[in-house]
């Protein structure tokens, strides 16, 4: 790949956004990190169309939740990648989720995260 695809992550345990950040960029992803909702909302209202892909946990600290973040994604950037992670809000990916998404349920490895993201941009 030439130029790597620019994802987005969204999750609050700081440990956890290390972890991601570390495994996507060993995958060869460009990646950038938000920690809320919020944070997120604002950072893909300022560049939502640079993004290939959102990776976002489903429960975030703040009033904004991962299906929140995703449906403001898609409403910015109707192509980008959404990929959630949840350890306990996996039945409600039917009703909240945005289309054509995928949903990856803690705990999970590394590999199948990275695995997901190339899998849905070379999709795209």
């Amino acid at each position: 790949m030439t130029h790597s695809a620019l994802v987005f992550v969204v999750e609050n345990e700081e440990l956890l956004r290390q972890v991601l950040e570390d495994a996507l960029t060993d995958g060869g992803f460009s990646v950038t990190m938000a920690s809320s909702g919020e944070e997120a909302v604002t950072v893909l209202e300022a560049a939502g169309s640079d993004y290939r892909a959102l990776i976002t946990d489903v429960n975030l600290v703040g009033g904004l939740t991962g299906w929140d973040v995703a449906r403001r994604a898609r409403e910015l950037n109707e192509k980008i990648a959404v990929i959630y992670m949840t350890g306990a809000s996996a039945h409600d990916w039917q009703s909240q989720g945005v289309p054509n998404s995928l949903l990856i349920t803690k705990p999970f490895a590394m590999v199948q995260l990275v695995t997901a993201a190339a899998q849905l941009l070379n999709a795209a």
